[in-house]
C-alpha cells in the first residue's frame, strides 16, 4: 500500500518559508532527515514488527493483535546490531505462549513479567483485539503472531529509502509527502506524525533563544539572590553590631534621652545642693525650726524625721519659756533632739550619697548617649553606602524577575505551525504496488526475453559441444555413428543381453551405421575398429566395452583390446583381480606368448573376449614401435571376425597415433557438455594431418532433449520403464 500526504503542507504560508525556493529545498531536506524519522518510529515503536502467517505468505499486522511488547528504556535498541525474532501465541487473558524458534517448546508466560531475549529486557502487555479477520470474512484465529525487532538505525534507513519529498510546483511551497508501506494505516500515521515532528522541531527552533534567554535569567538570579542576601546580612550584622536599627530614629531618640538626663540631671543636682545646704543649716542653727516645704526633697523618711525635729523643737521652746534648762522635761527634750538631729544627719548623708550615685550615672549615660550622637555621621554614612549596594543589587533581582516572567510567558504561548496542512495521510484504496497489468506484462516479456537471453548468452560463453550438430558444424568431413544418451545415476553403464534399454539401443544405431564404414572398406580380412578419444573422462573405454558387447551379440566373435597400456580401465567391468593379469604389456615384451593364452572370455557372452592391458610399464610409446605390435594384431585377426582396441587419449600421448596404421575405422568419443569445442579443432588438425584415418565420430552422455533427427523418440518404445514406486522398491532391495 502507499501513504501520502496531497499538498501536504503549505509550508511557505506566510512567509514562513522565506521568499526564495532555496528555502522550500532547506525544509524539505529537514523533512527527510533521519533525525525527525527517528522520532516518528520511536512514537509508534515501529522497530517491533507484528506479522501474522497466511496460507502463502506473511502478513504485517498494525493494530488487530491482542498484546505490545516494549523494550525496557535501561536497553536500548540501538545497543544491539542483529533482529530478535521470537512467536507469541494467546493462552489466556492474563497468559501468552512463547517459542524463540519455529521448531522449539512453547513456553507459557504471564503479562507484565520481565523476559529477557538475547540480552535485551521485554515487557509484554495484553490488547484488546477482534479475533475475526474483517478482511477475510472467516473465522480464522488472529491470535499467533511472529514478532521481530529491528535497530532503529535499520529501521530509520528503511523508512528513509521508502519516503518520498519533492513540491508540487517549480515555484510553489506546497510540497507533496509519500510513502510507500504494506499497511496502508501505518503509512498514514508515519506521514502525520512526520508533520507533527516537523512543527514540533521548529518551535523548538523559535524557542531556542528564548530559552537560553530563560536559562541566563535562571543563573543570574541566583547569583543575584547568594549578592542581596549577603547585602542584608552585612546590613544586619552592621546594624546588630551598632545597635541600630533606624540612625534618623536614633538620633532622635538619643536627642531626647540626653534632654531627658539633663533634666533628670538637674533634679539630682538640685536635690543634692538642698541636702548639702539643709545639713549646714542644721550644724549652724541647731535651734532653728527646719521647714522642708518647697525644697522639694524626696526622701520621706528624712522629711518625717525633720518634721518630728520641728515639732520637738517647738515643743522645747515654749516649754523653755517657762522651765529652767535643767528642768527634766527641758533635759529630755534636749535629748530628744539630739537624737533627731543625728538621725537628720545620718539620713541627710545617705540621701547625698545617693543623689551622687545617681549623679553619676545620669553623667555616664549622658556621656555614652553624647558619644552615639557624635557616631551619627561616620554612621550614616556606612548606612548610606550598604543601603545603595542593596538598592543596586534589589533592582537587578527586580528586573531579572520581571524578565524571568515575560520569557515564561513567551515559552507558554503557543506559536503557530510552521507547515499547514493541506490533507492529512491517506491510503489509496488499491495497491500502488504490485500493479497487476503491469506485472503480467513483465512476466510476458521476460518469459521471452530471459530464455532468448540466456540462449544468446550460452552460445558466447558456453564451449562445451551439447549435440551433433556442434560436431557437424565444426567437423564437417566426419562422419558421426551415433549418440549415446545420459544416463541416470542408478543406471547401468553397461550392456547386458537381451537388453532394451535406450543405452542399448543407441549402440544397436552405432553398431549398423559402423558396419556400414566398415562394409565400405576394400578387403574382407578382419577389420580393426580403434576407439579414442581427445582428454581423459570423455568415455572411450565404456564405449569401446559396450559396442564390442554389441557386435558379440550379433553373433561375431569379437576381441577387445586394452590398448590404453598407461591407464588401463577395462577390468572395472569384471572382477578387480584382473587388473593383475598379463595382458598387451606382456605380449609385447615376452615373444613366447600368445594371444591364446592372454585372452579373459567374458561370461554373459561367449563371442566376447579380452585382452586385457596388462602391467603399466615405464616406455609404453616404445613399446607400441615394436614388431610385436603388428604379430599381436594379425594374430588377433586370425582369431576373431572383428577386433577392438580400446586406446589412450590423443591429446595427452602418442599411444594412439603408433597404432592407428593398424586400424580400419577410428571410432572418436566426445562428450556432451564436457569436450570443449575447442578440442574440436584439434581433432580436425589431427584427421587434416594424416595421424588418424578414417574417422567416424560418436557422442556420449547427450541430454535425449538434444538427440539429432528424432532419436529421443524411439530408442524406447518398447522397453518397459519403470514406475516410481519399482525405482523405489529396487534402490531399498525390496
Amino acid at each position: 500500500m502507499g501513504g501520502g500526504l496531497s499538498e501536504t503542507g503549505v509550508l511557505g504560508d506566510m512567509g514562513l518559508f522565506g521568499s526564495n525556493f532555496n528555502s522550500v529545498e532547506n525544509e524539505i531536506e529537514i523533512l527527510k532527515s533521519k533525525r525527525l524519522l527517528s522520532n516518528v518510529i520511536n512514537h509508534y515503536n515501529l522497530t517491533t514488527t507484528y506479522s501474522r502467517k497466511g496460507n502463502v505468505k506473511e502478513s504485517d499486522v498494525y493494530t488487530n493483535r491482542f498484546l505490545n511488547v516494549n523494550v525496557l528504556k535501561n536497553d536500548s535498541i540501538a545497543e544491539f546490531n542483529n533482529s530478535i525474532t521470537f512467536y507469541v501465541k494467546e493462552v489466556s487473558d492474563s497468559l501468552f505462549g512463547l517459542r524463540l524458534q519455529t521448531d522449539s517448546k512453547w513456553l507459557t508466560k504471564e503479562y507484565g513479567e520481565i523476559i529477557k531475549i538475547e540480552d535485551q529486557s521485554l515487557i509484554f502487555s495484553p490488547l484488546p483485539y477482534n479475533t475475526v479477520d474483517s478482511n477475510n470474512g472467516d473465522d480464522q484465529e488472529l491470535s499467533d503472531l511472529k514478532i521481530s525487532i529491528r535497530p532503529n538505525e535499520l529501521v530509520v534507513q528503511d523508512y528513509h529509502s521508502r519516503l518520498n519529498v519533492n513540491t508540487s510546483g517549480k515555484r510553489g511551497s506546497v510540497v507533496n509527502l509519500s510513502i510507500t508501506d504494506v499497511v496502508g494505516e501505518r503509512a498514514e500515521d508515519v506521514l502525520n506524525q512526520l508533520i507533527e515532528e516537523y512543527n514540533k522541531d521548529a518551535i523548538n527552533d523559535k524557542n531556542i533563544v528564548a530559552l537560553n534567554t530563560a536559562e541566563f535569567i535562571e543563573e543570574r538570579l541566583n547569583d543575584i539572590t547568594k549578592d542581596l542576601d549577603s547585602v542584608e546580612t552585612g546590613i544586619e550584622s552592621f546594624k546588630t553590631n551598632k545597635g541600630l536599627t533606624d540612625i534618623g530614629v536614633e538620633t532622635s531618640l538619643d536627642l531626647q534621652k540626653v534632654n531627658e538626663i539633663e533634666s533628670e540631671l538637674l533634679k539630682v543636682e538640685t536635690q543634692l545642693s538642698i541636702g548639702r545646704s539643709l545639713k549646714e543649716f542644721m550644724i549652724t542653727d541647731i535651734e532653728k525650726s527646719v521647714t522642708t516645704s518647697g525644697l522639694g526633697l524626696n526622701e520621706p523618711q528624712l522629711i518625717a524625721l525633720i518634721n518630728n525635729y520641728n515639732e520637738v523643737l517647738t515643743t522645747y521652746q515654749r516649754i523653755g519659756q517657762t522651765s529652767t534648762q535643767e528642768s527634766p522635761v527641758m533635759v529630755r527634750l534636749s535629748n530628744e533632739l539630739s537624737s533627731l538631729k543625728r538621725g537628720i544627719f545620718s539620713s541627710l548623708d545617705s540621701y547625698i550619697n545617693g543623689l551622687k550615685v545617681e549623679q553619676n550615672n545620669l553623667l555616664r549615660k549622658s556621656n555614652q548617649i553624647n558619644a552615639n550622637i557624635s557616631q551619627v555621621p561616620n554612621n550614616e554614612k556606612t548606612s548610606r553606602s550598604v543601603e545603595r549596594n542593596r538598592e543596586v543589587v534589589e533592582a537587578i533581582y527586580l528586573l531579572l524577575r520581571e524578565k524571568q516572567e515575560t520569557t515564561a510567558i513567551s515559552l507558554a504561548v503557543t506559536a503557530p505551525p510552521k507547515a499547514k496542512i493541506v490533507d492529512s495521510g491517506y491510503a489509496p484504496d488499491t495497491p500502488v504496488s504490485p500493479k497487476p497489468k503491469i506485472i503480467l506484462l513483465a512476466a510476458l516479456v521476460l518469459g521471452v526475453l530471459i530464455p532468448l537471453g540466456l540462449v544468446y548468452l550460452k552460445q558466447i560463453f558456453y564451449n562445451k559441444i551439447e549435440s551433433r550438430k556442434d560436431l557437424e558444424r565444426n567437423l564437417p568431413q566426419v562422419s558421426i555413428l551415433g549418440e549415446v544418451p545420459k544416463l541416470e545415476s542408478d543406471a547401468k553403464d553397461r550392456i547386458i543381453p537381451n537388453d532394451r534399454s535406450v543405452l542399448a539401443e543407441s549402440f544397436r544405431i552405432i553398431r549398423t551405421n559402423l558396419q556400414y564404414k566398415l562394409g565400405a572398406l576394400n578387403h574382407d580380412d578382419t577389420k580393426v575398429v580403434l576407439v579414442t578419444s581427445t582428454v581423459k573422462g570423455e568415455g572411450k573405454t565404456t564405449t569401446a566395452f559396450n559396442l564390442a558387447s554389441t557386435f558379440a551379440y550379433s553373433g561375431k566373435k569379437v576381441l577387445l583390446i586394452g590398448g590404453d597400456i598407461r591407464n588401463p580401465q577395462l577390468h572395472r567391468f569384471f572382477d578387480a583381480s584382473l587388473k593383475r593379469k598379463k595382458g598387451v604389456t606382456e605380449y609385447l615384451v615376452n615373444s613366447d606368448l600368445k594371444l591364446e593364452d592372454l585372452v579373459v572370455p567374458v561370461d554373459d557372452n561367449s563371442n566376447l573376449h579380452m585382452l586385457l592391458s596388462g602391467s603399466i610399464p615405464p616406455n609404453p610409446a616404445e613399446l607400441w614401435m615394436q614388431s610385436r605390435t603388428k604379430d599381436m594384431i594379425e594374430e588377433a585377426k586370425g582369431m576373431y571376425d572383428l577386433v577392438i582396441i580400446d586406446s589412450a587419449p590423443t591429446i595427452v600421448v602418442t599411444d594412439t597415433f603408433l597404432i592407428n596404421k593398424f586400424a580400419d575405422v577410428t571410432v572418436y568419443v566426445t562428450r556432451a557438455n564436457h569436450t570443449d569445442r575447442g578440442l574440436l579443432e584439434f581433432i580436425s588438425d589431427t584427421i587434416k594431418d594424416g595421424k588418424l584415418t578414417n574417422v567416424a565420430a560418436v557422442i556420449n552422455s547427450v541430454k535425449l532433449t538434444n538427440f539429432g533427427y528424432g532419436n529421443k523418440y524411439g530408442y524406447s518404445y518398447s522397453a518397459d520403464k519403470k514406475t516410481f514406486m519399482e525405482k523405489l522398491k529396487a534402490k531399498l532391495n525390496f
